[in-house]
């Protein structure tokens, strides 16, 4: 059974968000202001998500809710849990349509940021709701598409939305034909049980990311495609 959370607060201020957008000219700030407290009053970020279950893993091989992913890192991952939850969230089609109306290329770009802020509140919120619901202590996730090619291919994005189902009619994100989202502001993957924190940066060898969350391992990416 899936559930829909879009009673998500935007919890992000207009001055986290001229900090992240490192605005400083004051009539930039006056102008910023006003598109933030436009764009936090229109936005409902939205999460989806799937209580589902690992049935079988067979070298790279991984079957959950009878779809079968490829990906050594997901195996490596899932070998020892059951119960994952595989979600979409996204910063919502209402701010993402209006944010559209601009024209201006360099305001284009902050409004994206500001959308990208959005979601990140549906993703913390969407980790704190299934740590309280399911009474777990830590969760990692995985994602398709993220950090190196060969972590998990951003293909796999066409099972895993099948496996949700109804991810447009719930939250209005849809998977295009490179399976890439839209809202771009959207993401997707699994959020799992685990007793140490995994990242996907860890396995990621590109330098210079202006999201990585953790310092590439070169230890445990060699133990994971060895």
């Amino acid at each position: 059974m899936i559930r829909k959370l879009d009673n998500i607060p935007v919890t992000v201020t207009v001055e986290q968000a001229l900090n992240r957008l490192k605005i400083e000219d004051g009539e930039d700030i006056a102008m910023v202001s006003e598109l933030f407290k436009t764009a936090k009053q229109i936005a409902v970020p939205k999460a989806l998500y799937l209580e589902a279950y690992v049935e079988e893993i067979s070298g790279r091989n991984v079957r959950i809710n009878g779809c079968n992913f490829e990906s050594d890192v997901l195996a490596m991952n899932l070998k020892n849990v059951h119960r994952v939850f595989a979600y979409v969230c996204t910063c919502g089609t209402e701010v993402d349509d209006w944010s559209h109306n601009e024209k201006d290329y360099v305001v284009s770009l902050w409004l994206d940021m500001i959308k990208e802020m959005f979601l990140r509140d549906a993703i913390n919120f969407l980790w704190d709701y299934i740590k309280n619901a399911y009474q777990f202590a830590k969760l990692s996730a995985i994602n398709p598409g993220s950090g190196n090619v060969d972590n998990w291919h951003i293909s796999q994005q066409k099972q895993l939305f099948a496996m949700i189902g109804n991810v447009k009619e719930e939250i209005g994100v849809i998977l295009t034909g490179s399976f890439l989202m839209l809202p771009t502001k959207s993401t997707s993957g699994l959020l799992f049980p685990s007793e140490t924190e995994f990242v996907n940066c860890a396995l990621c060898s590109r330098e210079n990311c202006p999201g990585r969350r953790a310092e590439f391992d070169r230890e445990l990416y060699n133990r994971t495609f060895k």
